[in-house]
């Protein structure tokens, strides 16, 4: 082997020092793009089934998605307990993925930099599983309580109001959004590094972390007894950040993690 080949071999074997920098400073974006490009995939297949169901009458993709890409009580039902995690990159609203994913590209890349890709995937995965299991069980207990109150005729009987357009009997509503796995993740952030200041609109000045996240925790248990805007999935939020706080408890709190 001529010296000329072994040079060539060493050239481009070798990393220089500026390159390997560049990479530890932008590794932490590619898992946060990756799972944009997934929530914006879904959205868009969404889009495309919808079309497709409108004007060419085809529901293929329309029947595809709702049996094995959002969550509902049939699905869960049927065995296809896939749809747990799922639901997780399905949108149906623009302004929602937009809101979603702008928080997510905010702190995503901190997080897998202060707790580890491995955490941060665990993380929207179980916020994903835990905030549908406790939007579940909130939505059995207050239909529970509105029969109650329907079979007494009188709501004020059972202390809760119905949800606005929800039918007491309504057992199969479909769940998308990845509020509960966004939340799940600034909760265990939250933990690690509790004082560092974010902003949370419309409030024009930085807050600490635990305020905010202590102040959306009140605010969305005062909405979900009162029925506060029903249309967001209000005990899922909860379910979110009861699963970052005790995945930091229990998994992270111990362990050593890089410096903040």
């Amino acid at each position: 082997m001529s010296a000329r080949t072994i040079a060539t071999r060493r050239f481009f074997s070798q990393k220089s020092p500026q390159t390997s920098t560049r990479w530890q400073q932008h590794r932490s974006y590619i898992p946060t793009y990756a799972t944009i490009g997934l929530c914006c995939s879904g959205f868009a297949y969404n889009y495309y089934a919808d079309d497709q169901m409108q004007q060419k009458r085809n529901h293929r993709h329309r029947n595809f998605i709702d049996k094995n890409l959002i969550f509902t009580r049939d699905n869960w039902n049927a065995g296809r307990w896939w749809t747990i995690i799922t639901y997780s990159f399905m949108h149906t609203k623009a302004l929602h993925l937009a809101i979603n994913m702008v928080t997510f590209s905010s702190f995503a890349p901190l997080s897998v930099t202060l707790l580890g890709l491995p955490s941060t995937a665990a993380l929207w995965l179980g916020g994903s599983a835990s905030a549908m299991y406790l939007s579940m069980a909130g939505d059995d207990y207050k239909k529970k309580q509105a029969r109650s109150a329907v079979n007494s005729n009188t709501m004020a009987s059972a202390g809760w109001n119905l949800p606005q357009g929800v039918p007491v009997n309504q057992d199969n509503t479909k769940h998308i959004g990845s509020s509960g796995s966004l939340l799940s993740i600034l909760t265990a952030v939250a933990c690690r590094i509790p004082q560092h200041s974010i902003y949370f609109m419309p409030i024009p000045l930085p807050l600490p972390m635990y305020g905010v996240m202590g102040g959306f925790a009140i605010m969305s248990a005062i909405a979900y007894m009162q029925d506060l805007v029903p249309f967001l999935g209000h005990a899922g939020h909860l379910g979110g950040m009861a699963f970052g706080a005790a995945y930091y408890v229990l998994a992270l709190r111990t362990k050593r993690l890089p410096r903040a």
